[in-house]
């Protein structure tokens, strides 16, 4: 261990890793199109066995995803619920901040879900992602991740008596 990286680590100063942070970022948008593209074998792939997350469902309720396996259930269910629904989904990423060291990375995601009902109605939430990866076998898994809504949602028109 050089100097310089024995003082940053007993500084508790991370090593961050540029060259990698493309590749983080690929793969956070990979696995995130994979979901909106309904692919589960993709999305799957992009998280580790012991993934956590909070994210919502379609409804705009809170659920927390205890496991790789609970994950893939709610995944499930949403892909189940669009096609259902005769809906595309489509994400527009508007920015993606991610830092990395070696081994360990997280990322600020800011977008907006779409989704196209068969009837040509669309709606759109503007969104947050925080995710957390790790490096598996030469490959970045997701182990954490947090949606939210970046802005309140609309309340429904109240009908009238």
């Amino acid at each position: 261990m050089d100097i310089r990286r024995e003082e940053n680590a007993m500084s508790g100063t991370a090593q961050w890793n540029d060259a990698a942070m493309q590749e983080v970022r690929a793969q956070v948008e990979r696995t995130m199109d994979a979901f909106v593209s309904m692919d589960l074998d993709a999305f799957k792939a992009g998280l580790a066995e012991d993934v956590v997350a909070f994210e919502m469902d379609l409804e705009g309720k809170p659920v927390r995803l205890g496991s790789r396996d609970d994950a893939v259930r709610f995944a499930e269910e949403i892909f189940a619920q669009v096609k259902k629904m005769g809906a595309n989904l489509k994400l527009d990423i508007q920015s993606s901040d991610c830092h990395v060291t070696s081994t360990l990375a997280y990322c600020t995601v800011e977008f907006d879900f779409k989704a196209t009902m068969a009837d040509g109605s669309a709606m759109s939430q503007p969104s947050r992602n925080s995710v957390v990866l790790r490096k598996d076998d030469d490959c970045w898994k997701w182990m954490h991740w947090h949606s939210s809504l970046a802005v309140p949602p609309v309340p429904s028109p109240v009908a009238k008596t």
